[in-house]
């Protein structure tokens, strides 16, 4: 059946400083009765994380009028909770299907699934998902990484390219069988680490 979690990524957080800003969201979300305090190993998959406050469905779009996002609890049943990534990360669905890609010199946007006249009887486009995942990997292990935007020509790092239902991120989030999130919940995240570019998405593993 797999498991379904909610991503959140801080698009400015460096390296350096991704573990205090980490720190003052928790301290947020701890504030507000969203997270407790305490860490579990059965609060995250495969690692250890936050266990849900006496808030937590305050995060939740779909709490107490039920959700067809398929994400998650909107049960009532509190969910497992938050683990904190600090450190460079792809953070996606969790199958490795990004949908596109977006230059950030020119803003062409390259998608990597359409039809099949267009994209062949996959309906994706695997050296595309190949060239973008490569690069990423590379970034991730320490490296550097350049993409060149066959719409301009221009080769710019992969970190600077924006991609939908995909970031790479020093700082990042994952709220393990989470429902999707209110704005107002990434609101408070963006508050916590001084007003950075956040962005969020959702995934199964």
């Amino acid at each position: 059946m797999g498991t379904y979690f909610e991503w959140v990524a801080d698009l400015d957080a460096t390296e350096a400083d991704a573990p205090e800003l980490g720190r003052r969201v928790v301290d947020a979300l701890v504030a507000r009765g969203v997270l407790l305090r305490e860490v579990s190993p059965d609060a995250a998959l495969g690692g250890v994380g936050h266990l849900p406050g006496p808030a937590w469905a305050d995060t939740i779009a779909g709490s107490g009028s039920g959700s067809d996002s398929g994400l998650g609890t909107v049960s009532g049943e509190a969910p497992w909770g938050m683990s904190v990534t600090v450190g460079r990360e792809v953070y996606d669905g969790g199958q490795g299907g990004v949908e596109a890609v977006t230059c950030p010199r020119c803003s062409v946007r390259r998608s990597f699934f359409g039809p099949p006249e267009e994209f062949g009887p996959t309906c994706s486009d695997e050296d595309g998902l190949r060239w973008f995942y490569d690069a990423a990997a590379t970034w991730r292990d320490g490296g550097a990484a350049d993409l060149e935007c066959r719409a301009c020509g221009v080769a710019s790092p992969v970190a600077e390219w924006s991609a939908d239902d995909a970031a790479l991120a020093c700082l990042g989030l994952t709220f393990w069988g989470w429902d999707e999130l209110r704005p107002e919940a990434i609101g408070w995240i963006a508050e916590a680490t001084g007003g950075h570019r956040i962005v969020r998405g959702s995934g199964k593993v």
